[in-house]
């Protein structure tokens, strides 16, 4: 039995516990590579699937599951789980019905990355013993920044929150660090999210990632910065409430050991990630001056020095 994990830019599942189940992985690096280049690896790969009919095809990310959901939706006799989508799922469907609400209408399922922003708030909050001002969410203008800017707001509407977001866009990191200066110098902006996920670097041409921007960012910035996961957090960056990665992971390999065991695909309907972890970075922390109270120590699952 076969599967294919085809990802952008995180980690990949591996094959374990089943006899004669074998995996392919495929890493599209979408943030950096040129559009060229991944459209010739897109090809690749749907002719890889439609030639050695995989069981499975899981895909790690939006970027991935975009480009490939609408082909397997061809393929009723391979299914698609996805981990790691930001994107509204209605926006998704409204291109190519797969779901019905939240129940599979054809061949994939998957768990949708639910970030936390109202967990996120709360306890931001409650560090600050006060109530927030504004919040700015600084984006990069590439599909995914775009996509978890959406999110964030998504889930924070209908909220008392709702309305302390400001919205920077940030095309090129001369835009990202002019909306920094501006960030850092506005008293009533509480902190800050970094969303600067690929940003264009005019003196190169190259686009720069999260990695090579967050020294600059907390440079510029002397405000909490917010961390989508974990990962960002061990950029440099504040942290806060961190989706559980390693639990969504098992969560979607979860459905498709239901698939595996003989359940139909109406047996395992979307899910939302379950986990979140509360990562703080200590240097970080010290660096903005804040103290955290002995209760609020007590629940930080991890610290990054």
């Amino acid at each position: 039995m076969r599967a294919a994990a085809v990802r952008s830019g995180h980690g990949c599942p591996e094959a374990r516990g089943y006899a004669n189940l074998t995996a392919q992985g495929y890493f599209l690096d979408t943030r950096v590579r040129a559009k060229e280049d991944v459209a010739k690896d897109i090809e690749k790969i749907k002719h890889d699937i439609r030639t050695q009919k995989p069981k499975f095809v899981f895909t790690i990310d939006d970027p991935a599951f975009a480009m490939l959901y609408e082909d397997i939706l061809k393929q009723p006799e391979t299914k698609l789980v996805f981990t790691g989508l930001n994107r509204s799922l209605d926006a998704y469907n409204q291109k190519a019905t797969f779901l019905d609400n939240r129940t599979p209408a054809a061949n994939i399922t998957g768990t949708f990355e639910y970030i936390f922003m109202r967990e996120q708030f709360d306890m931001l909050e409650a560090m600050l013993n006060k109530p927030l001002k504004k919040v700015a969410i600084l984006h990069s203008t590439d599909p995914v920044g775009i996509i978890l800017k959406d999110q964030i707001i998504s889930e924070l509407k209908g909220t008392r929150h709702e309305n302390s977001l400001v919205v920077f866009a940030a095309e090129d990191i001369p835009t990202m660090l002019a909306h920094a200066k501006t960030i850092n110098e506005t008293d009533d902006i509480d902190a800050y999210i970094p969303v600067t996920m690929s940003t264009i670097d005019p003196t190169d041409g190259t686009r720069k990632t999260m990695a090579t921007v967050a020294p600059l960012l907390t440079k510029a910035i002397q405000k909490i910065d917010i961390s989508l996961n974990s990962s960002f957090t061990g950029f440099g960056f504040f942290g806060g409430v961190s989706i559980d990665f390693y639990q969504m992971g098992f969560q979607s390999g979860f459905q498709a050991v239901k698939l595996l065991k003989g359940g139909t695909i109406k047996d395992a309907p979307v899910e939302d990630a379950k986990r979140s972890i509360i990562a703080i970075n200590r240097k970080r922390m010290q660096e903005l001056g804040i103290k955290l109270s002995p209760d609020t120590q007590g629940i930080v699952d991890q610290w990054i020095n």
